[in-house]
């Protein structure tokens, strides 16, 4: 699959065609880099990232707004990046339909995200056993975005 990019650069239209590897890389080092990111911040800064968990779950509004938005990148990302291989690429694929099904979880059932939030945030176990999974995960993507790009 190409994307086309189109943009404006010396003056003149210029056009790129971005190839699927590329778009895989890309995503890769994007998503790979802000999981690590969560995951220091989780470690490091569990207690005051619990608290606003704990807010954030409570305002329907702002549960509804990260919905939508869930909503929408997953779904950028299941028809730009529909990639179904076993290996990093597919991996992405997967997230894009997990942010799917999150961002409907949190626009049609908010009590459900809202009781998964407080049950993570009154365990301080649970915050690492998350952090692992989140440094894992993102330590592996970035990995497979820089050595592949």
């Amino acid at each position: 699959m190409k994307v086309e990019l189109r943009g404006l650069r010396g003056g003149g239209r210029r056009s790129e065609m971005l190839t699927g590897m590329e778009l895989s890389i890309f995503l890769a080092k994007l998503f790979g880099v802000y999981l690590l990111t969560m995951a220091v911040l989780l470690a490091v800064r569990g207690a005051v990232i619990s608290q606003v968990i704990e807010e954030f779950f409570a305002n329907r509004a702002l549960l509804f707004l990260s919905g939508v938005l869930a909503l929408v990148i997953g779904i950028a990302m299941a028809v730009g990046h529909s990639v179904w291989e076993a290996n990093w690429r597919g991996l992405i694929t997967l997230v894009g339909y997990l942010a799917i099904a999150k961002g409907v979880a949190r626009i049609s059932f908010p009590e459900v995200p809202q009781q998964v939030a407080g049950r993570f945030v009154k365990s301080g176990a649970g915050r690492w056993i998350w952090s692992g999974f989140l440094a894992l995960l993102g330590g592996y993507l970035t990995w497979a975005g820089f050595a592949h790009g």
